[in-house]
C-alpha cells in the first residue's frame, strides 16, 4: 500500500505544469528528494526545471518592462538593417558570381589555346612567344637604330653643308674626302651647323614604323602602299648619294683632277646601300620585333584580365556587410527580451543537487544517490553548462 502511493505521488510530480517558483534550492532540494526517496527520474525533471527558468533561487532578479520594449525596439531596427544588408548582398554576390562566370570562360579560352598549340608544333612555332627570338631582335634592333641614327646625321651634313677647302686639302695632301660615317667632330659641327640635322634619322625611323603599319593591313591596298613607301625610301637615299658624289666630284674639278660618273663610282654604291638597305632590314626586324611581342600579349591579355576578374572578386567580397553578426545581435535581443531569470545556472543546480543527495547520505541509499550524480554529469555535459552567469529563457 505504501509503494503505491509513493508511486502515485512520483506520477503526480512527473506530471505538474510549473509556473516560475523561487525557492532556497538547498533546502527544496532535500524536501523533495524525502518526497520520492531520491527517485532519479524525479530529479532529472528538477533539472529541467531550473534549465528552463521554472525554478529558481529566491533572490533572482528578471528584465522590467521597459528593459524589454528598449530590446523590442533595437530588435526592429536590426531586423530592418537586415533586410536592407541581404538585399545589397544580393546585389553583390550577383556580381561576384557573375565575374567568377567570366574567370572561368577566359582560362577556357587560355586552355583552349594551350590545347591548340600542344597538338600543333607548327602552331606552337609560329604562335608562341619565344624569348630568344624576342631578344636577338631587340639587340640587333638596336644596334641598327644606332647605326642608322649616325649614319643619316653624317649623309645629311655632307649632303648640305660642303667644305671644299677641306675636302681640296686633302685631295692636294693625297688623303681620301672623308668616311660616310661621322668623325666625333663632326656631329659638334652638324649641331653648330644646324641642330635640325639630328632629327633626320627620325625621319627614317618614321618609314620604318609606317613599314609595319602596312604589313599589318588587312586588305590587298597594302602591298601598293609599301612599294610606294619602299620606292619613296630609296629615292630618298639615292638623292642623298647623288649630292655627296656631286659635291665630291665638284671638288675635284676645282682641283684640275678629273671626276667621275656617279654611275662608275663605287662610293656612291656604298652611301646608297648603306642606307637603303640597312633602312630595309631595321624595318623588317621592327616588325618582327613586334609581332613577337604580340604573340606574348595573347595570353598576357588572358592573364592580366584573370587577375583584375580576381582582385574585383576580393574587391566585392570585402563589401560584403557582415549579416550573421546582425542576426546573432538579433538572437541574443531575443533571448533577453524572452528571458526569465538571469542567475548562476551552474550554481543553481549544484545547490538543488547538494540538498538532493544529503537525503541520499544513508549508506542503503547510496546506489540511488550514485545514479542521482550521474544523471547531473550527463545532463551538464549535452547542454554544456558551465560555470558563471548565464541567461535562463523560458
Amino acid at each position: 500500500m505504501e509503494n503505491t502511493s509513493k508511486k502515485h505521488n512520483a506520477e503526480d510530480q512527473s506530471k505538474v505544469i510549473y509556473n516560475t517558483e523561487r525557492v532556497n534550492l538547498h533546502d527544496f532540494g532535500y524536501a523533495k528528494s524525502g518526497n520520492v526517496q531520491g527517485d532519479p527520474d524525479i530529479y532529472a525533471s528538477y533539472l529541467e526545471r531550473i534549465l528552463n527558468g521554472d525554478l529558481v533561487d529566491e533572490n533572482f532578479r528578471g528584465l522590467t518592462e521597459k528593459d524589454r520594449n528598449v530590446k523590442r525596439d533595437r530588435i526592429k531596427e536590426l531586423e530592418k538593417k537586415q533586410i536592407e544588408a541581404e538585399k545589397e548582398n544580393e546585389k553583390i554576390t550577383a556580381e561576384i558570381k557573375n565575374k567568377e562566370k567570366q574567370i572561368e570562360d577566359h582560362r577556357a579560352k587560355l586552355l583552349k589555346i594551350r590545347e591548340k598549340r600542344a597538338e600543333d608544333n607548327e602552331e606552337l612555332f609560329q604562335n608562341t612567344f619565344s624569348p630568344f627570338k624576342f631578344g636577338v631582335n631587340v639587340f640587333i634592333l638596336v644596334a641598327l637604330t644606332l647605326y642608322l641614327f649616325f649614319f643619316y646625321v653624317s649623309a645629311a651634313y655632307k649632303a648640305l653643308y660642303v667644305d671644299f677647302e677641306k675636302i681640296a686639302t686633302n685631295l692636294a695632301e693625297g688623303l681620301s674626302t672623308g668616311s660616310i660615317m661621322p668623325d666625333p667632330y663632326e656631329l659638334t659641327e652638324a649641331l653648330r651647323f644646324n641642330y635640325l640635322l639630328l632629327l633626320v634619322p627620325f625621319v627614317f625611323y618614321a618609314f620604318g614604323w609606317a613599314f609595319h603599319i602596312f604589313l599589318e593591313m588587312k586588305n590587298k591596298a597594302k602591298f601598293i602602299l609599301l612599294g610606294l613607301l619602299i620606292a619613296v625610301t630609296f629615292t630618298v637615299d639615292l638623292l642623298i648619294a647623288l649630292i655627296i658624289h656631286n659635291n665630291t666630284e665638284s671638288a675635284k674639278e676645282l682641283m684640275g683632277l678629273a671626276s667621275l660618273k656617279w654611275s662608275h663610282n663605287p662610293t656612291f654604291y656604298i652611301i646608297l646601300f648603306l642606307g637603303f638597305l640597312v633602312y630595309i632590314v631595321w624595318s623588317i626586324l621592327l616588325d618582327s620585333l613586334l609581332r613577337e611581342w604580340k604573340k606574348r600579349e595573347v595570353t598576357l591579355n588572358l592573364k592580366r584580365i584573370l587577375k583584375h576578374l580576381r582582385k574585383d572578386i576580393k574587391i566585392l567580397s570585402a563589401k560584403l556587410l557582415p549579416v550573421d553578426e546582425v542576426k546573432k545581435e538579433i538572437e541574443r535581443l531575443t533571448n533577453e527580451v524572452n528571458t526569465l531569470v538571469q542567475g548562476n545556472l551552474k550554481g543553481y543546480i549544484d545547490q538543488f543537487t547538494t540538498g538532493w543527495i544529503s537525503y541520499l547520505a544513508p549508506e542503503n541509499m547510496k546506489p540511488v544517490k550514485t545514479k542521482c550524480l550521474g544523471i547531473k554529469e550527463d545532463f551538464e555535459e549535452k547542454h554544456k553548462i558551465q560555470p558563471g552567469i548565464v541567461k535562463v529563457v523560458k
